[in-house]
């Protein structure tokens, strides 16, 4: 009898084991789904990225939950992820918003695989994937109506005088640029060519 009472108990182990696995990758697929298709691709349009991104967080999830069961800290787990992360887009030039999402990709993973699940801890595999949507959603949507942008300008002043006046040179490159030039950073200047060249910083209003 007891023999019986442990290999049932075995099996059911075995089959909760199977379920919370399942519902893991679940949880993963669609919150990588929504992410990439839904969120990603209608604003960014990079088809290349599709794939790597949905690839990378599968294996982020399969590594981490292996990675589960055995005992490795998971500092350490994090930093094989950025390690590789690291590695893999090192030579490529991707954007700063590709890499964002790269990690959110990540994280999401590690989230998915590692979360505690159970009655009590469902709220704790929902919550950071919506936090996460949510967040990138929301992002994507905001287009702020005054742009700050900064570019490089080389430009004759009428006087190096005027390189120590800040509101003196903020006035006189915006008569030669007819932008609204609200800070000015001199990099360099060249007496014999009469050049200076600074970052410029100007406002633009969407329409």
């Amino acid at each position: 009898m007891n023999l019986l009472l442990t290999i049932f108990q075995g099996l059911l182990d075995d089959c909760y084991m199977h379920l919370d696995f399942a519902v893991r990758l679940v949880a993963n697929v669609l919150s990588l789904f929504v992410l990439i298709r839904l969120i990603y691709y209608p604003n960014n349009g990079q088809t290349k990225f599709i794939l790597t991104f949905f690839l990378m967080g599968m294996m982020v999830f399969l590594l981490a939950s292996v990675l589960d069961q055995v005992s490795l800290d998971m500092g350490f787990a994090l930093g094989l992820f950025a390690i590789f992360g690291i590695i893999r887009y090192r030579t490529p030039s991707v954007e700063l918003k590709e890499m964002a999402y790269l990690f959110v990709v990540i994280g999401m993973s590690v989230i998915n695989a590692l979360i505690v699940l159970g009655s009590a801890h469902w709220f704790g595999l929902i919550f950071p994937n919506l936090i996460l949507l949510i967040s990138a959603y929301s992002m994507e949507q905001y287009k702020p109506r005054v742009v700050v942008k900064k570019e490089t300008l080389v430009f004759t002043p009428s006087s190096f005088q005027v390189l120590g006046n800040n509101e003196l040179l903020v006035k006189e490159i915006e008569t030669i640029t007819s932008l609204k030039v609200f800070k000015v950073e001199v990099l360099k200047t060249n007496v014999f060519k009469s050049e200076v060249t600074a970052w410029i910083y100007y406002k633009m209003i969407k329409g």
